[in-house]
Order: structure tokens, then C-alpha cells, then sequence
């Protein structure tokens, strides 16, 4: 069988769930590390998913999950949101395994609802006096508002990376070393960028420290196991823990086998046999997501609007991710149904299989993904160099696209595109340090002064109001370092690709340019190039009301 984990969004009552899934035969729902999501904790039990579905759910708030209603839920409130999620899928009986954080949300589940707990895995359950929970709470989740100099991801750097070397982390001195190295550099990034795009990443840590877990761990009633790890701190918790009710037992554990053993614990549990198939997606007028599968990848597809009129396609620009586009398609979508994709290598998008694909590769690629959506026929808008990707599908499939619109199109030119190709979208992995987060801030925030983001001369000043707004310009740092081994393929291939073949479409056109000169210019060119094409300028990408009124009203 395939072990390949795919990823796919659930409605439960007014929010979006997203999970991981992979294997087959009886449940086993997983909960991860708080600010991570199921993206730590669903590959861990590859091991096993020829024998049980693994469902790693993203809790509320983490990863790509809308947060709950309130604004400090708890352990309790947690556990009865993934009953929900467990309702929502089809998942009746379920073995049950929460990490860290996770296990105090497995504990309040199995515990308020044993019925559908056939095996409960607690795995560094944390037991705090009251003084040490009330210290946690008050000095463990510190804030990381963004700052204008990028100094808030520096701070999350070493915040995250203390955390691997001390418990608690902020008493860094040896009584509290761990006995531990370093994680490695992409992993404690990664944690970073779970922690910045949580919706407040704080509020799992409290619902942990606010959590009774000696109360109860003795009122559980189903089958249960406290994971003993080398080091051995079952003798901790065995006296924290006094008087374990009988169906809690304690399994000793390795990192080699700790998979292994739970894969064996759970051969005798009386689970549902089966899970029935992600259930669709269904539409509504509200933005809503989905993934669709292309080849041996997914595409996010953020969609939503009236549900009558010609279909509007939206496409990102280059160093970001639709959900950047998530106020323009409100505006816009009053009137039409609304689409947007993350390109493929991009936010949430997996990458095309090709090493280096050409822009008629991506255009291909989109279309066969709006083919699932059933967009058969629409208008098109791209932004920067997603205005190239708009072109190329416009020139590869002129009878599905009515209108276009190019909103300070990026289209190099010779004496531009070798310069273009060598520095605009560079490599970055993740360095020992964290100073690789630093350059990315500065690069999106120079990017809205200067073109290209790396001419910081007088020569390349954009004379015009830079959007540098820190918040603004954290989302956009979040949606491009999701995808940041695989973004750059696509912007290579935008700046690649020679302008005049894709400037012979014959469609009416909308060309949005900036009021600075240098982006002007790109606009210029292609409005005169383009036979149906009309220039207007604005201030800021996205001016929903000249796209609204070229769209309903120009011929």
C-alpha cells in the first residue's frame, strides 16, 4: 500500500479542521506538540500504517486549523473540539495518542468520552505543582509581535532552540540542561514558523499548565499507557501519580521502538475495523479550502464568493501564497464565485516533479487543477509574476479565459533576465542560527522598496509608499517560507520566460500598474502590446474597484 500522507480539511460547525492521514485498517488519532502541528507527529508512525489509519489532527488554532470560539479554551474544550473532528470524519472507536501537549487533550478525551477510546497513549503527559503551573503560565509562551526590524524572529529563534536545551527553557542554567543536543536547524525552523502562524500559539501551552492531570489520569477508564522513556522518568511519574486506577499500565520505550510497541499495544484493541474516506469538501459562500491531488502531490485551493456568474481565477505572486489574496477575493467574490490556488512549489502546494519546469509546465499544471474545480470557463487575474503564469495560461488555453488582469506584471526583459535569474529568488535553507529568517524579512521588506529587492541603490528606489506594515509583512514571510526549498523553481520560471510570446493574447485586459516607475514600465510595455489592453494605475495591488468594474462592465 502507499505510504504517502496526504492532507485534507474538514467542517466541523463553523471552523475549518485540517488533518494528515495515511495507511489503512482500524483509527489511531493522533494530537501533536503544542505550537507544532500534525506535520511532527503523522510521519512519526509511518511504521505502522499497514496495519491502522493514522489521523494527525492540527489543533484548533495550529497549523491549518481555524481556532475556537474562545479565547482561552482548555484541555477539556480541546478534547471535546477533536470529538467533533472525530464525528465529522466518520471515526467512531479510536485508538488515541496525544505528545506533550497533545496528551493532556487525549487524557480530557478518553475521559469524557471513553466510549470512543479503545486504547489511550499518553506520551510526556507534563505533571506541575501549583506554583510551577503558575510560573509556566506566566513566563513560558512569551509574545513574539512582529517588529519592523525582524528582531521578534531572532527572539523566536532562540526561544525555540532554549527549548531543546533546558526544561523549562527560561531556567537555563545545568540543573535544568536537558540531556540533549541541538535539534536540527530545519526542524527548529519549522518550529518557528508553526509558532508565527499559530493564531496565538500561547493558548496550548496554557491549556497544558491550567490542566489537572494527577485528577485526571485516575479517572480514566479505558485501556491506557504512560509511555516510560530511556533516561527512565517512570519513577517521577509514578509519584506523581499515585493510586493509577488498573487500566493504566506504564510501556518502556527507546526511540528505535517506541513505535513498534505502540503498533503491538494496539493489535488487541477493539477500534472501529475501518475509517470510511475523507469526506468532501463542500462549498459555502465564506472562504473555504480543499486540496486536490496531482500526481503524487496536492494543491491548496482557497475558494468561496456568490455562487452564480463567470468564475474569477486569482494567481499570487512569486515569494508568497493565496492566502495573501484572501481580501481581495471577499471584495470581489460579492458578485462572482472566487478561486485561488497556490502555485505548485508555493505555500501549500507540493512542488511539480521536474527539476526546473518551464512557465508552460505551471500553466498546465493549474489548469488540469482548475479542470477538478470544474472551472471550465473564467476570468483571470495574476499579480506580479503571477501575472506571467495568467499569460501563459491565457496563450495555452485562449477559450477558457474571458478577461484578464495583470496587476504589476513582472515580465523581464533580455537585457533583465540573466541578472534576474542569478539573485531574485536565491536558496534558503535553514542556517544553525537563525540569521536566515533575518535576510528573508529584509528581503520581503527591501522587495516593496527597491526592484529587485537586491539593486538597493538609488537606481532601483521605488518612489512610492512601501507596504512594510510588520504584520502584513510577517503573513507574507509565513506564506514564502512554507515553500522555501521548492518556491523558487516558479520564480525562475516566471522571469525565464520571454515576453513576447506571451503578450499575443487577444483577450480584453486590464493592466494595473504602480505609481512608482520602474514597475510602471513593466505595465506600460505589456498594455502596448496587448491589442485589447487598458492601463489604469493605482496605489496599492489588488484595487478591487477598477478589477470589479473592468470585470461587470468593460466589453
Amino acid at each position: 500500500m502507499s505510504q504517502r500522507i496526504s492532507r485534507h480539511f474538514v467542517r466541523v460547525r463553523d471552523r475549518e479542521v485540517h488533518y494528515r492521514r495515511v495507511g489503512e485498517g482500524p483509527p489511531l488519532v493522533v494530537f501533536h506538540v503544542s505550537p507544532q502541528t500534525s506535520a511532527f507527529v503523522v510521519p512519526h508512525f509511518l511504521p505502522i500504517a499497514d496495519r491502522f489509519t493514522i489521523i494527525g489532527l492540527d489543533s484548533p488554532g495550529f497549523g491549518g486549523s481555524d481556532p475556537l470560539p474562545m479565547p482561552f479554551p482548555t484541555a477539556a474544550d480541546y478534547g471535546d473540539a477533536a470529538l467533533e473532528a472525530m464525528d465529522a470524519l466518520g471515526v467512531g472507536r479510536a485508538a488515541v495518542y496525544g505528545a506533550h501537549t497533545g496528551a493532556h487533550i487525549a487524557l480530557e478525551l478518553a475521559n469524557r468520552h471513553p466510549a470512543r477510546c479503545a486504547l489511550l497513549v499518553l506520551d510526556g503527559l507534563s505533571i506541575n505543582t501549583a506554583a510551577e503551573a503558575r510560573e509556566r503560565l506566566e513566563r513560558y509562551a512569551p509574545s513574539f509581535i512582529p517588529r519592523e526590524d525582524g528582531s521578534h524572529l531572532a527572539w523566536a529563534w532562540q526561544h525555540s532552540r532554549d527549548q531543546t536545551l533546558f526544561a523549562p527553557w527560561y531556567l537555563a542554567d545545568q540543573a535544568h540542561r536537558l540531556d540533549s543536543g541541538v535539534h536540527d536547524s530545519e526542524k527548529i525552523h519549522d518550529i518557528v514558523l508553526s509558532k508565527m502562524a499559530a493564531t496565538n500559539y500561547s493558548v496550548g501551552y496554557r491549556a497544558a499548565f491550567s490542566h489537572e492531570p494527577r485528577r485526571a489520569v485516575t479517572e480514566i477508564t479505558v485501556p491506557a499507557i504512560l509511555l516510560a522513556r530511556e533516561g527512565d522518568w517512570r519513577a517521577e511519574l509514578a509519584r506523581k501519580l499515585e493510586g493509577l486506577p488498573g487500566c493504566v499500565s506504564f510501556l518502556d520505550v527507546t526511540t528505535a521502538n517506541e513505535v513498534a510497541k505502540i503498533g503491538t499495544a494496539m493489535a488487541g484493541m477493539t477500534a472501529d475495523p475501518i475509517v470510511p474516506p475523507p469526506p468532501p469538501v463542500t462549498a459555502r459562500p465564506a472562504l473555504y479550502r480543499s486540496y486536490r491531488q496531482r500526481g503524487e502531490g496536492q494543491r491548496l485551493v482557497r475558494r468561496g464568493g456568490a455562487a452564480e456568474g463567470l468564475p474569477l481565477v486569482l494567481l499570487h505572486d512569486a515569494m508568497g501564497g493565496s492566502r495573501l489574496l484572501d481580501a481581495r477575493m471577499r471584495l470581489l467574490g460579492v458578485r462572482r464565485p472566487v478561486i485561488a490556488i497556490d502555485i505548485a512549489g508555493n505555500a501549500d502546494s507540493d512542488p511539480l516533479p521536474a527539476p526546473d519546469p518551464g512557465i508552460a509546465a505551471f500553466a498546465a499544471d493549474m489548469l488540469r487543477t482548475l479542470d477538478s474545480e470544474g472551472m471550465t470557463r473564467f476570468d483571470l487575474y495574476g499579480e506580479g509574476l503571477g501575472a506571467v503564469l495568467a499569460l501563459a495560461i491565457a496563450r495555452d488555453a485562449p477559450t477558457r479565459v474571458r478577461k484578464l488582469v495583470l496587476d504589476r506584471p513582472v515580465l523581464a526583459t533580455d537585457d533583465e533576465r540573466a541578472d534576474l535569474l542569478a539573485n531574485f529568488a536565491p536558496a534558503m535553507p535553514a542556517r544553525w542560527d537563525g540569521t536566515h529568517l533575518i535576510t528573508a524579512w529584509h528581503m520581503l521588506r527591501d522587495g516593496a522598496m527597491f526592484w529587485p529587492w537586491y539593486r538597493r541603490t538609488r537606481a532601483g528606489v521605488r518612489w512610492t509608499e512601501p507596504e512594510i506594515e510588520p504584520v502584513a509583512l510577517q503573513l507574507r514571510l509565513i506564506e514564502w517560507l512554507k515553500g522555501k526549498e521548492t518556491y523558487a523553481a516558479f520564480a525562475r520560471a516566471a522571469l525565464a520566460a520571454p515576453a513576447p510570446p506571451l503578450l499575443l493574447a487577444a483577450h480584453p485586459a486590464l493592466v494595473l500598474t504602480g505609481t512608482d516607475a520602474i514597475m510602471a514600465a513593466y505595465g506600460q510595455r505589456a498594455a502596448a502590446a496587448l491589442p485589447q489592453a487598458q492601463l489604469a494605475v493605482s496605489r496599492a495591488a489588488g484595487d478591487t474597484v477598477a478589477i470589479g468594474t473592468f470585470l461587470d462592465h468593460h466589453p
